[in-house]
């Protein structure tokens, strides 16, 4: 096929007669040629997931999550009041086309960022490098705290944040203008759809240029987005470019709010989760306590060393304040080895457990009131509706 065949057969009377795997292979066509042109190594496999309503997709360790309901039933599906609601999406042809290219993009950042390709953009090299979820030390009102580099919309403005950040700013407007261009191109030889104008009318309303706008008026700063992404870099690499600081001050905030917001999740399940407020997202790796321990370290020594060759503090202050970062640190990786800890006292707890009563039992379908927990007959009629193991 070439392209234009591709695309044509997102049109919304050529998409809705798909079957699943029909679709399926289309997003993963569609996505294999943006790899390609891209210049990544491979492409990522596309799969669909049961996703929240609000998240249309996901991307992680090559691999694209595509919101099931959306993409093949094009429909939202969510619950409110304990009533599952279901809201027909008149675009969501379109809608899915763009999330699977969003996060082909999340996917060639990941590459630039590891090293596994290199593109001549040194500037994007850095803005992704710095933009990825790792920690740095921020100060603020005197003393340090751990931020997250990656942000994920804690605070009261934190959308914009989020929205902002070179890695989500560069997979909205890619996926954006791409978007388009296939549609305008499908429209300029078939014709447009009704599914077309429902799209752009929603691109118009929430779309890139208008959230740009929104930010810009919110912040009063008309180099927000340049303001925000600058600050995480002078975090990651310890420059001191200037940069409007009440958009700085906000930024640091949001990176704390985020750090502490990721902490308290990976405490609870030791797990990285992100929260997106909007429709696509990154999912981030489990991260074990060795790998948690030398991130933590790795950003204390870059942080002494810039504190070091810091003109504006003393020999003394610089150490003073590389101890406390130290500390919290330390603390960090305290809690997080105790949440470990609690875990696998659980899985000991449970294991032990089984041991002890000697079977355990798997539900085979049975109803609830008719099975015991031990895998018994109770309802009478001589069938045990368990399997001992």
């Amino acid at each position: 096929m070439s392209n234009e065949q591709l695309y044509s057969m997102f049109r919304e009377s050529t998409y809705s007669k798909l079957d699943e795997n029909e679709k399926l292979g289309l997003l993963q066509e569609t996505v294999n040629r943006d790899a390609l042109e891209r210049g990544e190594i491979g492409a990522p496999e596309v799969r669909f997931a049961d996703l929240p309503a609000n998240e249309s997709g996901n991307a992680a360790n090559g691999v694209i999550n595509v919101n099931y309901d959306m993409a093949v039933r094009g429909v939202q599906t969510f619950e409110y009041n304990g009533q599952t609601i279901q809201h027909t999406m008149s675009d969501y042809n379109c809608q899915t086309l763009n999330t699977v290219l969003h996060e082909n993009v999340h996917c060639f950042q990941d590459q630039v960022i590891d090293g596994t390709i290199n593109i001549d953009n040194v500037q994007l090299t850095n803005e992704y490098q710095a933009n990825d979820f790792t920690t740095s030390a921020v100060l603020q009102n005197g003393s340090y705290q751990l931020g997250s580099q990656y942000l994920t919309g804690e605070t009261a403005n934190g959308y914009y944040m989020y929205y902002f950040q070179s890695t989500e700013r560069d997979a909205h407007l890619s996926a954006e203008e791409k978007t388009a261009t296939i549609l305008n191109s499908i429209s300029g030889k078939y014709g447009t759809e009704a599914s077309f104008e429902a799209y752009a009318k929603s691109v118009a309303t929430t779309g890139y240029q208008a959230t740009e706008q929104e930010a810009i008026q919110r912040f009063q700063n008309p180099n927000f987005v340049k303001d925000l992404n600058q600050t995480l870099q002078n975090q990651y690499f310890g420059t001191r470019v200037p940069v409007d600081p009440n958009t700085e001050k906000a930024v640091k905030a949001e990176m704390v709010a985020t750090h502490q917001s990721l902490q308290q999740q990976m405490t609870q399940t030791n797990h990285l989760v992100t929260k997106e407020d909007t429709k696509m997202s990154f999912d981030p790796k489990p991260v074990s306590l060795e790998e948690y321990n030398q991130s933590l370290r790795d950003t204390v020594n870059a942080y002494y060393e810039h504190a070091m060759n810091d003109p504006s503090m003393s020999k003394e202050e610089a150490i003073k304040s590389t101890a406390e970062t130290s500390e919290k640190y330390l603390d960090a990786v305290q809690e997080f080895q105790e949440a470990q800890d609690m875990q696998t006292d659980n899985n000991a707890l449970d294991t032990a457990d089984v041991q002890e009563n000697g079977v355990a039992s798997v539900d085979a379908g049975v109803p609830d009131d008719s099975v015991s927990d031990d895998g018994v007959d109770n309802d009478g009629d001589g069938v045990d509706g368990g399997m001992d193991i």
